[in-house]
């Protein structure tokens, strides 16, 4: 068996988030691990420079 030494990131895709919520959701009802919702403070105008 051939075994390459690293990833081909030139055929790789990035993972859509529908399918980031079932892998979580998976790993959850698996594993019985709770993940905390990631929220993002909003920046004010003012706040940017």
């Amino acid at each position: 068996m051939n075994k390459k030494t690293e990833f081909p990131f030139n055929k790789a895709r990035r993972v859509t988030p529908e399918e980031n919520q079932k892998f979580r959701q998976v790993i959850s009802e698996h594993f019985g691990i709770k993940f905390r919702e990631r929220k993002t403070r909003k920046q004010h105008e003012d706040d940017k420079k």
